[in-house]
């Protein structure tokens, strides 16, 4: 079997994870059940996931001396992510802080990006056979635009679909796929309706997925759309549910060329990252692909939007 290698470009973070019995509301002081200690960061997300699959992950990104001796190497290290293209400069630790409430789709993250905001263009080796840019500012994607070569792409914009939604929609047309949530494909194209997302079409881009969370997910190219229902599952942690998704249908895409099979893998993985705790424990390539093989997926032909 060809090992496929993805170069995830993006944040290295020391993740703080709490479980809470209930969001804080200002002045009240909240004691939290749980804890997890661990790196995450969308880019080390998904590289992890992409091990978990047997695939070849190495993260682009650059973290501080204080996150090396807070261990963040060693950690990538034990998830088998290659760090060769992770440069230490001296700044502020890259952290996110996580508040969850068991049950919930949804957690509330609070960032600070310190010296991932460095990041830049020249950073991206001429190496790897996908380049996958993780919740990354626009203007890198444009900028790396010229690197990437003969080598496939995708981008998984996250919070910047609010922050710059223009710069976003310039930077879609410069890769492959794009992955999207509901809410960030409203925040581009005035609608979350995945048939929208056909405006999203063009330049490089030839595939738009839309995570629709416990709904599933659905594919959408300029001949088809494809759409796959999620299973139900006991939910632990929803963190890195996305860049699990993302890592599995970039993988089965690459391996299949199918558009239904890579998208009943990436509904598997998301939901079963949700029920492992920590940002960056992922689920085996067996768990996946068993999962996979019970989902369905339906295809319909597209017109082109008006």
């Amino acid at each position: 079997m060809v090992v496929e290698w993805h170069l995830s470009v993006g944040n290295v973070n020391v993740d703080l994870s709490l479980i809470l019995d209930r969001y804080p509301v200002a002045g009240v002081n909240v004691v939290a059940r749980d804890l997890w200690f661990g790196v995450g960061g969308a880019a080390v997300n998904y590289a992890s996931c992409i091990v978990r699959l047997s695939g070849r992950a190495s993260v682009v990104s650059l973290v501080s001396p204080h996150a090396v001796r807070l261990g963040v190497l060693d950690w990538l290290s034990r998830l088998g992510i290659d760090s060769s293209y992770v440069r230490v400069v001296d700044g502020e630790p890259s952290v996110a802080v996580i508040l969850m409430v068991p049950g919930e789709s949804l957690r509330t993250i609070v960032s600070y990006r310190g010296v991932s905001r460095m990041l830049n263009p020249d950073m991206i080796p001429d190496a790897g056979d996908h380049v996958h840019f993780a919740s990354v500012n626009p203007s890198l994607v444009v900028g790396a635009a010229a690197r990437l070569g003969s080598r496939s792409s995708s981008y998984d914009p996250g919070g910047e679909a609010y922050r710059d939604p223009a710069g976003v929609r310039e930077a879609i047309a410069y890769v492959n796929r794009i992955f999207l949530n509901e809410r960030e494909l409203e925040a581009l194209v005035g609608a979350g309706d995945p048939l929208e997302a056909r405006r999203l079409l063009g330049g490089k881009t030839e595939i738009v997925v839309v995570k629709r969370g416990p709904r599933g997910a659905v594919a959408v190219t300029k001949d088809e759309i494809v759409e796959v229902r999620a299973p139900k599952v006991k939910k632990v942690d929803v963190t890195g549910t996305g860049d699990a998704f993302d890592a599995a249908f970039n993988i089965y895409y690459q391996r299949t060329g199918d558009l239904g099979e890579a998208l009943k893998h990436a509904v598997a993985a998301g939901a079963l990252k949700a029920t492992i705790r920590g940002s960056s424990n992922m689920p085996s390539r067996e768990e996946v692909e068993k999962l996979a093989s019970q989902l369905n997926a339906t295809r319909a032909q597209t017109q082109p939007p008006r």
